[in-house]
């Protein structure tokens, strides 16, 4: 029998292949297998990459939700103990730096008073109010506790009275005027004339100077001796830079132009003490001879 006869007849043979494989057991291409097993049968789930990542941090979501709900609720809790307790109601003030204001009335200013708790102060708003007194420069507010509030002062100093057009003004040792002259504030100070407002108007720096040079000429008559018999009254200003200072009860006017101040001083302290000698007193020295410096014309009384 022929081979074609063998086949037509019998079992169809495949004849096998190079790989060792037959056509029935060969394998099958990519991704078939695994549509034939959804097709025929169910496949255990499992989620996806995605899935998995989501389902990660929604789990670490929750849990750091917890920790911060959790952490707010104590802090929250210990805000409120703060703010309630008696242990931290304040029951001391302590003012330290303030001769022109006691500590009642600095207290009263900061709106703080014993018994409330240490921690409800603002201090910045504290200070911005004590801050609104002129005599006030400086202010620090710190807390000691549990029931202690620390407040220290820096004044201002008022080294002379400036007369401003017809208003009276306290002023620095810079020569800045910080309040109105009022009931209560020193009048024992002497008094700088020959500040225009308009000229402050128009240049307050320059005219701030001016007033320093006042304030310069008064610090260095306090240092010569003659001025504990004779203190200094007034101090005006001309608006050419040229001052006359008047000292003593009587009013000895000396015309000292422009400076060296303590020079053109000491002089007039030797005309004055020289004079008293004789038992007599001037009424104006003249220093102010720009030529001739070194000369001094004398009016007597």
């Amino acid at each position: 029998m022929s081979r074609r006869q063998k086949t037509r007849h019998g079992a169809h043979v495949s004849a096998p292949r190079e790989d060792g494989f037959t056509s029935d057991d060969s394998p099958e291409p990519p991704g078939v297998a695994a549509r034939r097993s959804a097709a025929g049968r169910s496949v255990p789930p499992g989620p996806p990459g995605a899935l998995a990542k989501l389902w990660s941090f929604t789990k670490l979501g929750a849990g750091v939700s917890l920790v911060v709900a959790a952490s707010l609720g104590v802090a929250w809790g210990a805000h409120r103990y703060a703010l309630t307790t008696p242990r931290f109601a304040i029951k001391t003030i302590d003012v330290q730096g303030a001769r022109k204001r006691g500590e009642d009335q600095i207290a009263k200013q900061m709106g703080v008073k014993v018994g409330d708790n240490i921690f409800s102060v603002d201090t910045a708003l504290a200070e911005r109010r004590v801050l609104e007194d002129p005599w006030i420069r400086e202010i620090k507010i710190t807390r000691s506790l549990p029931a202690t509030l620390h407040v220290e002062i820096a004044e201002r100093e008022a080294a002379a009275i400036a007369s401003i057009g017809d208003q009276m003004y306290l002023v620095t040792r810079s020569g800045d005027p910080f309040k109105r002259l009022e009931d209560g504030d020193p009048f024992d100070l002497p008094v700088i004339t020959g500040i225009d407002p308009k000229e402050i108007a128009r240049d307050r720096a320059r005219e701030i100077e001016r007033v320093a040079t006042g304030i310069q000429i008064l610090r260095h008559w306090e240092r010569i001796g003659v001025s504990k018999t004779h203190p200094a009254q007034e101090v005006h200003l001309t608006p050419g830079g040229d001052a006359i200072l008047t000292v003593g009860k009587g009013g000895i006017a000396l015309h000292l132009g422009a400076g060296p101040w303590r020079k053109k001083l000491l002089m007039a302290e030797r005309v004055m003490q020289r004079l008293a000698g004789g038992g007599r007193t001037p009424g104006v020295v003249f220093l102010d001879n720009a030529a001739h410096p070194e000369r001094v014309v004398v009016r007597m009384r």
